[in-house]
């Protein structure tokens, strides 16, 4: 058996450096895929467009990596990605469709997703379409390649319940495929407790709403945490975002206290969440967020967004973690903090969510019954 897990867009278009994609991004996607080799024997390859000239590909253990040229046009735009599109990627697939194909796509989808669901029907194979965000288009085109592919795969129970809700989803076979980490690796270690150490893990882009974990580090060195401090690590996706942060700093003399850390490989990861007390996750527009899963294997609580999507489907507040709004971020923060009879029990509850519910093994599960449902069926 042939299975590909297709990102239809270049790595750059979401923020991920393209040499470093097979071991920073779509992370338990890959280890479930590499299990899904293992077991099964299938041939498994993760694939993306490239704005290499020609198409390339290398092994990384036993899953092939493929990239295809994507149109000049929509080279590395991460504001126009849904729109990018590779001749070559089609027709690849007209020659070589793969058994069973897995679609990342927004809920926004593409006309390349589309016009590529009609090649692998074409060719009596099966697609799944795989979400990610909260946001649809809807249109008869997109409602077409919903209908058609073999199920639709999401990320949280929440995003499912809002989907079946919806007529454009109207009698789909939508399941939740939990995205889960390697507990081995993302692991706690014992914390040095002194002054709040803060991490922030992702794109700097003005969504992330970075700048409410900034006032959160303003906020307690002026209530009696001087030397709290913040490490931002992540791919600068805007110029003028990053500047503002930079000002924000400086124009708070907060220098001592902020740190930009640049672009860190996957492996490089844990040691940071291990040394962290909390993870902020700061925007009001996350669906799940790998970081947040990784974090709490790691037994570092996650201060997120109580919004539709991710962080509410995992978080209980002061449970397992916390959860505000953007306008009181920052003293939700600073009140964890002031009262550490909370810490250690939401410590320990945040890795326990995680060994019950976003193991490796879960993730595994789901996609092998995904896989042989549409397997099954062509």
């Amino acid at each position: 058996m042939k299975v590909s897990l297709l990102h239809p867009f270049t790595p750059q278009a979401a923020g991920v450096v393209e040499k470093s994609v097979a071991t920073y991004h779509s992370q338990p996607h890959l280890k479930a895929m590499e299990l899904f080799a293992e077991k099964t024997g299938s041939e498994c390859s993760m694939e993306y467009f490239t704005p290499k000239c020609k198409q390339y590909s290398f092994f990384f253990n036993k899953i092939q990596y493929v990239f295809f040229p994507v149109a000049f046009k929509w080279n590395g735009d991460h504001k126009k990605w849904k729109k990018q599109v590779s001749k070559k990627c089609l027709k690849e697939y007209i020659k070589n469709t793969p058994d069973v194909s897995i679609i990342n796509m927004s809920g926004h989808s593409s006309p390349f997703s589309y016009e590529l669901s009609k090649i692998i029907l074409e060719k009596g194979k099966s697609y799944i379409a795989m979400l990610g965000g909260q946001h649809y288009t809807d249109n008869e085109m997109f409602r077409e390649y919903y209908k058609n592919a073999n199920h639709i795969l999401v990320h949280t129970h929440i995003q499912k319940r809002e989907m079946e809700k919806m007529d454009m989803f109207k009698g789909s076979d939508i399941r939740v495929f939990p995205l889960g980490v390697d507990c081995d690796i993302f692991k706690p270690l014992v914390k040095k407790r002194s002054e709040p150490n803060l991490l922030y893990v992702g794109r700097i882009v003005e969504w992330k709403r970075i700048h409410l974990a900034i006032e959160a580090i303003q906020l307690l060195k002026e209530n009696g945490f001087p030397d709290a401090n913040l490490k931002i690590i992540g791919p600068i996706s805007s110029e003028a975002y990053f500047t503002f942060l930079k000002n924000m700093v400086a124009g708070n003399h907060l220098e001592k206290n902020v740190e930009f850390l640049g672009h860190k490989e996957h492996s490089e990861l844990p040691r940071y969440f291990q040394e962290a007390d909390l993870f902020t996750l700061p925007s009001d527009k996350e669906t799940f967020g790998m970081v947040m899963i990784e974090a709490m294997a790691c037994s570092t609580p996650v201060a997120g967004i109580n919004c539709p999507g991710g962080p509410a489907d995992v978080i209980t507040h002061l449970e397992n973690g916390l959860l505000s709004t953007p306008e009181k971020y920052a003293e939700t923060v600073l009140e964890y903090f002031q009262n550490p009879q909370y810490v250690e029990k939401i410590e320990k509850n945040a890795r326990e969510k995680v060994l019950k519910e976003y193991s490796i093994q879960a993730t595994f599960d789901v996609l092998q019954k995904s896989v042989n449902t549409a397997f099954t069926k062509i």
